[in-house]
């Protein structure tokens, strides 16, 4: 129903817009790229736990105002529901066992895609397995640094509806 609602639509279309270019310069990841017209996403570019078996499609706007972050949103809630039904499907029959492991010493880098974006986690662990270092890298610490882009030469009253738009985390921001 918002998709037919112009005083709605008129709160978005051309409000907080992110070109492409200033995008791509301040690396920003997940749906506020990807509505700016980079349509990158970890599960496609360095696929991890299975989604290099999985068909899904990556949603991408070229507008990079506030309508076009909605749109990729509703559009990556779809591919979800996709993706779940496909792993439910690949699920292997019988009971789930999962072997007890340990964790030896060293250091590793991982990543996921967040339903924000880009997630980069690295860990240091010592000799007995324990957590020594731990450094997270947050989509919304990512985007927090192009908010801005969106929110200059705005009305005021358009400030918390950009920012919605970014779904920005002050708790993922604190470091």
């Amino acid at each position: 129903m918002l998709r037919f609602s112009s005083s709605f639509l008129d709160r978005l279309e051309e409000v907080g817009i992110v070109s492409q270019d200033w995008a791509a310069a301040y690396g920003l990841v997940g749906p506020v790229a990807r509505a700016s017209g980079m349509t990158r996403d970890l599960r496609k570019v360095l696929p991890y736990c299975g989604y290099e078996k999985m068909e899904f499609t990556v949603p991408g706007e070229i507008e990079g105002d506030g309508y076009a972050r909605l749109r990729v949103l509703f559009r990556e809630a779809e591919e979800s529901a996709n993706l779940i039904r496909q792993a439910v499907l690949s699920l292997p029959q019988g009971p789930v066992i999962c072997p007890r492991f340990s964790v030896p010493a060293g250091a590793a880098l991982g990543w996921a895609e967040a339903p924000r974006g880009a997630a980069f986690h690295w860990v240091r662990t010592e000799e007995d397995s324990r957590v020594a270092r731990y450094r997270l890298i947050t989509p919304s610490f990512t985007n927090w640094h192009g908010f801005h882009l969106a929110a200059e030469d705005f009305a005021f009253q358009d400030f918390p509806i950009i920012m919605a738009t970014f779904g920005l985390s002050n708790a993922e921001g604190d470091r």
